[in-house]
């Protein structure tokens, strides 16, 4: 049926095989026939379809179980240092503690690091796979002109050969307090799990700098007495504690409270305003991995809370979002006058005045595929804004 479906017809098969003197139709027809309607015993006998052996993870099937835990685990580290070499040693390792043999220095391993390889691939969504290999291409495209470390014992620092560029890396920590919250959730009436939103913790989020100056970015007191008369608001106290004349910001964690899109922008604009006096920085490009995780990103309404026409449900006021030039534009979510003032607009006039092309007869799904293409209901991305302010200054990955 596949064949068919690609318009190959089985003769031009049947040519192309034999040609590589590999099993052809005419052969492949008689066991057939022997199977459905002939000695079952000589099929059997001579090996034809089926499985000729059994695999290794049907052998050891705790094994596999142990194995998929294993990865899973690594997986979860904020390490990105787990390798299929890793999955490889610990299969080898539980092989023998399974079967209470000894391995020899020349054996070889029970699974090659080749097959642990195949195990973990086909198990990431492909918009994460896609997304990997454009940032690893981009990097190692720019390796010359970041500043690296030797990967040995005692690690040296390798200055660019060209134009240098200082990475720098967003990253949040969080550190349970210990605490037991009168909320659980339960798994098979048994277990717990934590959940950060529910109990109190501290989270910390940092600006990590790749150079060897400085592992976090901060400023001397000089650097810092020049930025406070340029920009006193870094100088004020407000929810979010930050450790003094540097971007780390550190919040106490209960119900509710986080590192929302908000905090995150200010965080990065505290960033921006301190760039401009560190010394080290000049004449140098920067470069920024941001984590764009969900809880930074998200927006306040969703598509799924309006209505398709005039009167009908509508979460929010006004709909704001940065157009393609970085500038901010806000849509009423009610009518100001007519016939219709008061009422909520509804997705159709608010398709309409976004100037988006809308079929007749268009049903209220596919009225959310062609909004959820716009500016004006896609997640708020945290560089969006900063650009506007920065677009000359600094890069985003």
């Amino acid at each position: 049926m596949i064949l068919l479906y690609f318009s190959i017809s089985w003769r031009k098969i049947n040519g192309f095989l034999q040609q590589i003197g590999a099993l052809r139709f005419t052969t492949a027809h008689k066991w057939a026939k022997i199977y459905i309607i002939g000695d079952a015993t000589e099929f059997n006998n001579d090996n034809r379809g089926g499985k000729l052996s059994e695999s290794f993870y049907d052998i050891f099937p705790d094994i596999e179980n142990e194995a998929k835990l294993f990865a899973t685990n690594e997986c979860q580290k904020k390490t990105s240092n787990f390798k299929a070499a890793d999955l490889r040693n610990f299969i080898d390792e539980k092989f023998y503690e399974v079967t209470g043999l000894k391995k020899d220095i020349n054996d070889p391993y029970v699974r090659s690091e080749r097959s642990c390889r195949l195990d973990l691939k086909n198990h990431e969504r492909d918009d994460v796979v896609n997304h990997r290999k454009t940032f690893i291409d981009y990097s190692l495209s720019r390796k010359n002109h970041y500043y690296t470390l030797t990967d040995d014992a005692t690690p040296v620092w390798i200055c660019p050969t060209q134009r240098p560029c200082i990475l720098m890396c967003h990253d949040e920590s969080t550190f349970r307090s210990g605490e037991v919250s009168a909320k659980r959730g339960m798994m098979n009436d048994s277990g717990r799990f934590f959940s950060k939103g529910r109990v109190r913790s501290y989270i910390v989020s940092d600006i990590l700098v790749q150079h060897p100056s400085w592992l976090f970015f901060t400023l001397n007191d000089n650097e810092w007495n020049e930025d406070i008369k340029k920009n006193p608001t870094l100088d004020e106290i407000n929810d979010v504690e930050y450790v003094e004349r540097s971007v780390t910001a550190s919040i106490n964690i209960g119900t509710d409270y986080y590192f929302d899109n908000k905090t995150i922008l200010e965080q990065f604009e505290r960033l921006f305003q301190m760039l401009e006096f560190k010394k080290e920085v000049q004449n140098h490009d920067i470069e920024i991995i941001v984590d764009n995780a969900r809880t930074h990103t998200a927006k306040s309404y969703s598509l799924n809370d309006f209505g398709k026409s005039v009167g009908t449900r509508c979460p929010v006021e006004t709909i704001t979002y940065y157009d393609d030039n970085g500038s901010i534009k806000t849509i009423d979510s009610y009518f100001k006058n007519g016939p219709h003032k008061g009422n909520s607009k509804g997705l159709l006039e608010i398709a309409n005045e976004l100037h988006i092309s809308i079929p007749r007869a268009c049903k209220l799904g596919e009225l959310h595929c062609l909004l959820s293409q716009h500016k004006a209901f896609k997640n708020v991305i945290i560089h969006v804004f900063l650009l506007v302010h920065y677009q000359n200054y600094i890069s985003f990955s």
